[in-house]
């Protein structure tokens, strides 16, 4: 198959046309790089006497078992678990695996610009050059390599979503201004904005969110630069706007805006549309995008009616939703789990993947009744499952938090008697902030203030949330907080958040 890194069509092919598009390139990819050079899957394939040359389109990935975060994620057995994803090609996998027009071309290469030159190719194509980190078990989160393509393949994956909200179409690249109010993190989330924006040919402000910028300062600056659009976490960027407002601030120049990071519901966009109006952007459109670390791209609406769901690249990936109790398909349009293929790539990729992401809506194959263009479309409507592979997660200050994190900070302190971990939302408002506090029953003798120290330190380490409060209390004040509901169960982790 012709090197083809993305394709100009990728909106416009009939669906029988993506089909055969995606069945050759995932054969291709599968035979000529995932199983040579992958570790992983060279050995999931021959323990379960798979023959790769059979896997020839996606009907036939129903052969493979599923990957799951726990199939990644580094632990105290196997700290370096995540390389065994990565693509990784040496002279003696080459030989036994490369295709014969590939063997020729390399000889070929090797006699007319010597083996310096040859060394060097295969390391342009496949050395990882950039990466970014997702959940893992306590302190080790995962790391998810890119190549230099992976990296353009996510920069244009970002550059569509530019598109889908209006960029070079209604709103023109010259002169527009976005800021982006993304955390400053080796996430997804700020890197695929940043990357994106660069790739449009957008003058872009990273401004690394409050924490680097500082919030009143993000607040002028929107005004000051008369920015054309804003992309962040819905709940920061909610806090952004409702500070702006009470500021009198005119934020009449913004068109777009565009949010991720976190579950993205109606309420939270109505809300965010009618701050948006009182500060002047009354043509203002809020789109919502969603991703995950592990497929290194993400996906977005193209208009504010959230039934138009969010549009996927039927040139890059291949998406499955699963009743997550039976592991078996759903029929097109009905609720499941997403499951996630690459179709191409170098660094870290996965196959079969179980993203523990709950799609209301389902999965559908038909023309956006909004924009027109001919991809499939997943509902936007997309909740986290409680329990993925032995992972207990939930999304905190836009963070996806391994909730056993806590037990490793707080119950191996030797200074902490009993504690106790509590979020909840910034003045009772659904859409705003998360807070974190932590109550926290010390040992005898123990300074307080060096055991906060060492408390934030290790959480900030364990999970990049810095906790918003830490409180002493008496340990039989604690354990009645533990207690709270009659003695059944202790409440070790209590979720406030109102619901909307």
């Amino acid at each position: 198959m012709s090197r083809e890194p993305w394709s100009r069509n990728w909106d416009r092919m009939s669906f029988e046309e993506q089909r055969e598009y995606r069945d050759r390139k995932l054969a291709y990819f599968v035979r000529t790089q995932l199983y040579p050079y992958s570790q992983f899957y060279r050995k999931l394939f021959d323990e379960n006497r798979i023959d790769p040359n059979r896997i020839r389109g996606v009907d036939d990935l129903g052969k493979l078992p599923f990957t799951s975060k726990a199939d990644i994620a580094p632990d105290a057995d196997d700290p370096e678990k995540f390389r065994a994803l990565v693509l990784q090609p040496d002279e003696e996998l080459f030989d036994k695996y490369a295709s014969g027009m590939h063997k020729a071309s390399r000889s070929m290469n090797r006699l007319f610009r010597g083996d310096e030159f040859v060394r060097k190719q295969m390391w342009r194509q496949f050395s990882p050059v950039h990466v970014q980190f997702t959940t893992g078990h306590t302190r080790r989160p995962t790391p998810i390599m890119y190549s230099a393509e992976d990296v353009e393949r996510m920069a244009e994956a970002g550059r569509r979503i530019l598109e889908l909200a209006g960029f070079g179409t209604r709103i023109d690249c010259a002169g527009a201004s976005v800021i982006n109010l993304m955390p400053f993190a080796p996430h997804l989330a700020f890197w695929m904005s940043s990357k994106a924006l660069d790739k449009a040919g957008i003058l872009a402000l990273n401004s690394g969110g409050g924490r680097v910028l500082g919030t009143q300062r993000i607040i002028n600056t929107v005004e000051d630069m008369r920015a054309t659009g804003l992309t962040g976490m819905p709940s920061y960027v909610y806090h952004i706007l409702r500070a702006a407002a009470e500021q009198g601030c005119d934020y009449s120049s913004v068109k777009v805006l565009v949010i991720s990071g976190e579950r993205i519901s109606k309420g939270m966009k109505e809300k965010i549309s009618e701050l948006l109006e009182d500060l002047g952007a009354k043509d203002a459109v809020v789109i919502g995008a969603y991703g995950f670390t592990e497929g290194r791209k993400s996906y977005s609406e193209c208009s504010p009616d959230p039934t138009t769901g969010y549009h996927l690249y039927p040139d890059m990936d291949y998406v499955e939703l699963i009743d997550p109790k039976t592991d078996e398909p759903v029929p097109e349009g009905e609720d499941g789990e997403l499951v996630y293929t690459c179709l191409g790539g170098q660094g870290t990729c996965v196959m079969r993947f179980r993203t523990g992401d709950l799609v209301r809506g389902g999965l559908v194959y038909e023309p956006c009744p909004s924009c027109g263009r001919i991809v499939p479309r997943i509902g936007s409507d997309i909740t986290r499952g409680a329990e993925v592979k032995g992972f207990y997660l939930t999304k905190l200050k836009g963070t996806l938090v391994d909730q056993s994190a806590f037990f490793t900070a707080l119950a191996n302190n030797p200074g902490v008697a009993d504690w106790q971990v509590e979020i909840d939302k910034a003045e009772g408002d659904p859409y705003e902030v998360d807070l974190l506090n932590v109550y926290v029953a010390a040992e005898p003798g123990t300074i307080e203030d060096d055991l906060k120290t060492q408390i934030e330190n290790e959480l900030e380490l364990l999970t990049e949330v810095k906790p918003n409060r830490i409180e002493f209390l008496p340990l039989d004040q604690l354990v009645e907080r533990l207690c709270a509901d009659g003695g059944i169960k202790e409440l070790r982790y209590v979720d406030r958040r109102p619901q909307e």
